[in-house]
């Protein structure tokens, strides 16, 4: 009978840990998901300044290729459109743009995504810490 009762009772446990598990990581939202959450509402003050920084990469992009719109501001954030272009083809624009723009102003971030460019304060760093360890070794 005690036999029965554990052969009964581990499937069971086993399917209870799995289900905790698959409603975890159901609950858990994903890196785009925290991603598009991620803004700040930013002050006028912020805008102004984050702008200014756009439109120098803007500047930039543009004298190394030309396939960027002007800065777009909004409440969370400066966009910039570049159609037709991966967020690797950005990345190296703007990566030629480093020597002459300059890092981004102190909290912001610039990002590229496929077809845009961003720059925006974000609410807090995505970052996994056990992935940079793995990425430096």
């Amino acid at each position: 009978m005690l036999f029965l009762a554990v052969l009964v009772a581990a499937p069971t446990g086993a399917f209870l840990a799995a289900q905790r598990t698959s409603d975890t990581e159901r609950t858990r939202p994903s890196l785009a998901q925290l991603a598009a959450k991620n803004y700040r509402t930013l002050s006028v003050a912020e805008s102004r300044r984050l702008l200014r920084y756009a439109e120098t990469e803007y500047r930039c992009i543009v004298a190394h290729d030309g396939a960027i719109t002007a800065p777009v501001p909004s409440r969370t954030r400066i966009t910039m459109t570049a159609r037709d272009r991966s967020a690797r083809q950005l990345v190296r624009l703007m990566t030629a743009c480093d020597p002459e723009v300059g890092p981004p102003p102190p909290g912001a971030s610039l990002q590229a995504r496929r077809e845009e460019v961003l720059v925006y304060l974000p609410k807090r760093c995505l970052l996994d810490p056990t992935q940079l360890a793995s990425a430096t070794s």
